[in-house]
């Protein structure tokens, strides 16, 4: 059998691809990728479609055999990569053989790596993705995270490799990070004091961090909203819970929630909020609809140009 055989899977790993499209009325988040550029570059270098799946790694600590020979790479958040206890090159593919251990382990940036192997996963599509949505238990590996002794199986490698791009690496935030968002219908409704505060002051990311969402520490922002319907929320809303410390919903959020919302943070800027470590800054910016779009398209025609021009 075609396999990774899995001895460490660390504390979040799971299988991913680009996610579910039409189930958050059905009450199953869209899953996928933590960061779908890193995803994307891996799918690239190894000439996979753009709904391959991969393994997820948060904060890699990651070991695996291999039971037939494939190619490999490593995408996201930097690592320290080995294979059968000797360390090689994180960047670019590697072949390796039947029989060989590989080894990731996590450097001290970024969250999110993801390891492409060559064929891909063979696990069942459920809703039209292998994503693995742990808290609904569907997708990828029996429904959850991957776990130490699983046994995940892999297509034939059979798919030409392209050379790696250095200029679809994954680049970590330095300093502060700005979080454009695009104000929500509750924007108006909140107390001028908490909007003041939410645009003028820094907040921290916690360690209170995972698939679900990402939250901050800071100002405490007092919405003076009182009472709300239950209502869908979005990928990037800012939720704001009686605690007065902003909470960004993410991949495997809640599909409704109570919460009074401001808005919701750009597409571009929640793939860069979700590989930032606990401790790092992070300030709101107000983004129109239309810049928000633009933001959008400039960064899906880099990267549609970066991958038709490399060879």
């Amino acid at each position: 059998m075609n396999c990774l055989q899995i001895h460490k899977a660390g504390i979040a790993s799971s299988v991913q691809d680009s996610g579910r499209v039409g189930t958050l009325s059905i009450g199953i988040p869209p899953s996928g990728a933590m960061d779908p550029n890193a995803l994307l570059s891996g799918q690239h270098q190894l000439g996979h479609h753009h709904d391959e799946a991969a393994i997820e790694m948060a904060y890699a600590d990651f070991a695996a055999t291999l039971t037939d020979t494939h190619d490999v790479v490593v995408t996201g958040a930097p690592v320290q990569l080995s294979i059968n206890q000797q360390p090689v090159e994180s960047e670019g593919v590697h072949h390796i053989e039947a029989g060989q251990t590989l080894e990731i382990k996590a450097t001290n940036e970024g969250v999110y790596s993801y390891l492409h192997l060559s064929g891909g996963v063979m696990t069942t599509p459920q809703l039209d993705s292998r994503s693995t949505s742990p808290r609904e238990g569907i997708g990828g590996l029996d429904g959850g995270f991957l776990k130490d002794g699983d046994t995940l199986p892999l297509r034939a490698s059979d798919k030409a490799v392209l050379a790696a791009d250095p200029q679809l690496t994954i680049k970590n935030p330095r300093g502060i990070l700005e979080l454009r968002f695009v104000a929500g219908f509750q924007f108006s409704d909140f107390a001028d004091e908490a909007i003041k505060g939410l645009l003028a002051e820094e907040f921290t990311v916690t360690a209170k961090a995972n698939r679900m969402g990402v939250a901050l520490n800071g100002t405490q922002l007092q919405s003076g909203i009182t009472s709300l319907y239950s209502e869908a929320t979005c990928y990037g809303a800012i939720q704001v819970p009686p605690d007065g410390n902003p909470i960004i919903l993410l991949n495997d959020r809640q599909t409704v929630g109570g919460y009074p919302k401001p808005g919701a943070v750009i597409s571009s800027d929640c793939r860069r909020l979700a590989q930032s470590r606990p401790g790092q800054r992070v300030r709101f910016t107000l983004c129109s609809p239309d810049e928000a779009d633009r933001i959008g398209w400039l960064e899906q025609h880099y990267l549609e140009t970066r991958l038709r021009d490399t060879p």
